[in-house]
């Protein structure tokens, strides 16, 4: 089972485990077989991630693509766009912020 980007999905991927909305309905069953059409919809849904059939990557096969901490601000800031008045979302934009430069290094 490999964790994988709802972005990434290909033809012919099969669900490993279910996936379930925010409220905690069943969205899709485990076995369901993925397109990037449904990809498309998990985004939709609010969903970022499924885990699919195979095995995981080692960490030596990951490509690991390196942004510049201007360019990760102003990607999490379109994602907090709406909530960074609040005091505890800006608290949290920081903290997921640093969280991601120590990550790229």
């Amino acid at each position: 089972m490999k964790k994988t980007p709802v972005c990434e999905i290909k033809d012919e991927m099969v669900l490993a485990r279910e996936v379930c909305g925010s409220s905690g309905n069943i969205l899709l069953t485990k076995g369901t077989k993925l397109s990037p059409a449904l990809g498309r919809r998990l985004t939709n849904w609010g969903i970022s991630f499924v885990y699919v059939e195979g095995e995981e990557q080692s960490p030596e096969k990951i490509d690991t693509v390196s942004v510049s901490p201007d360019d990760l601000k102003n990607q999490l800031m379109e994602k907090f766009a709406n909530v960074i008045n609040n005091p505890i979302m800006k608290k949290l934009f920081v903290a997921v912020y640093q969280y991601r430069l120590q990550k790229s290094r």
